[in-house]
């Protein structure tokens, strides 16, 4: 079994693995019509629940999953991050998943946070690559995956919406690709 940390920082940014106690959270992020919107929708707190659940049962099956991010100043909920198993993309895929308050949009938290669990892929998980994928209308978090070096893959179905899918490289090869193309 795959196993990275349960917790970590980033400058802005501390992350624990999701818990009971972010339920509350979650249901208020899932309240924000400007993040469900490009969540594919809302979610009562029954959808909201069984996504937790969901997020906890990665981590007990695969050794990581979510975590919950917080302002290292404030100490206050701003988001989640994670790794998950998915087959959207391909069978046996691990998705990078990341979602922000939409009072912290366009301050770059998504791609600070995606940065460290990237690394946390490419030093622990036995996988070629990772899959990211978003509607095709949320033109920030596409930007986010292109910021991270995801590479456009098309578009798919997931949860019966049009998505983008983008794919990530996690081989020495495919970082020197990526690498080349930024410089």
């Amino acid at each position: 079994m795959t196993v990275v940390p349960e917790t970590f920082v980033t400058e802005r940014l501390a992350a624990h693995r999701v818990t009971d106690a972010d339920e509350p959270f979650l249901v208020a992020m899932f309240a924000d019509p400007k993040v469900h919107a490009t969540l594919g929708g809302p979610r009562d707190a029954v959808r909201v629940r069984a996504m937790l659940d969901t997020m906890k049962a990665n981590w007990d099956r695969s050794g990581y999953g979510t975590w919950i991010l917080e302002d290292r100043r404030r100490g206050a909920p701003v988001g989640w991050v994670g790794l998950h198993d998915t087959e959207t993309g391909g069978p046996g895929g691990v998705e990078l998943l990341y979602a922000i308050t939409s009072a912290r949009w366009r301050e770059g938290l998504a791609t600070e946070a995606g940065r460290a669990v990237v690394d946390f892929a490419r030093e622990s998980l036995d996988r070629d690559e990772l899959v990211c994928f978003t509607l095709v209308d949320n033109i920030g978090s596409q930007r986010t995956m292109r910021g991270l070096g995801f590479r456009d893959a098309g578009e798919v179905e997931h949860a019966g919406l049009p998505h983008v899918l983008t794919r990530l490289s996690l081989t020495r090869s495919g970082r020197e690709q990526e690498v080349g193309d930024r410089g």
